[in-house]
């Protein structure tokens, strides 16, 4: 692995430890055995790092919501979807707990969240689109569709903050539960096939 990479993932593994507002580019450093100048050779700073981390993310996300496209989608390969996308919230946990701090203390980052927040809107728009063409969701309008988009990203984004102020561990297990969140905002908009298909699932 490159230094540039066993630094970002130094410091993702770091992050989440200890969360990126205790760990310092020198805690970097000395985790790897290497000297802070051989880090700021190749990151001026911690946050450059993570947005380094959150262009990952981004990739990560990419490829998960890519694969459904390739085919017909199932109600069934939908929710694994969201199962999938637990185990991203977990790999990432520290950037979901501190979500606002780190958008709040970094206005790029923010301007590279926001617009990806914009990109994904319309890739999921077009996700929903080829559920309703497979009679998986009812078509909805516009509006309804925004709304409930608008609800499962907070749902998805800042579920990692609720089981934090809830005193809750963040397990692999605590953030799955999220999905089952996802699918009871989404219950009354499933044809009842699909319905019948994701209780098996999720039993």
């Amino acid at each position: 692995m490159k230094t540039r990479d066993r630094i970002v993932e130094t410091a993702r593994e770091l992050f989440n430890e200890e969360g990126a507002s205790r760990v310092t580019t020198n805690h970097i450093a000395a985790a790897m055995h290497i000297s802070p100048g051989n880090l700021y050779y190749h990151f001026r700073d911690k946050e450059e790092i993570i947005r380094e981390i959150f262009v990952r993310i981004i990739a990560d996300f990419d490829t998960l919501y890519r694969v459904p496209w390739d085919f017909s989608p199932t109600a069934a390969n939908f929710f694994g979807i969201f199962t999938r996308t637990c185990e991203l919230y977990y790999k990432y946990r520290f950037f979901y707990l501190e979500l606002a701090t780190l958008l709040g203390r970094d206005p790029l980052l923010k301007r590279k969240y926001l617009a990806n927040l914009r990109a994904r809107f319309r890739q999921q728009k077009t996700f929903y689109a080829r559920l309703a063409d497979a009679g998986i969701i009812r078509a909805s309008s516009e509006k309804e569709l925004v709304a409930n988009l608008t609800n499962g990203w907070i749902v998805s984004d800042f579920w990692l903050t609720w089981l934090y102020i809830s005193d809750a561990k963040i397990t692999p297990e605590r953030i799955a539960e999220s999905a089952r969140q996802v699918y009871y905002l989404l219950k009354p908009h499933l044809t009842p096939e699909a319905l019948v298909e994701v209780e098996k699932l999720l039993d």
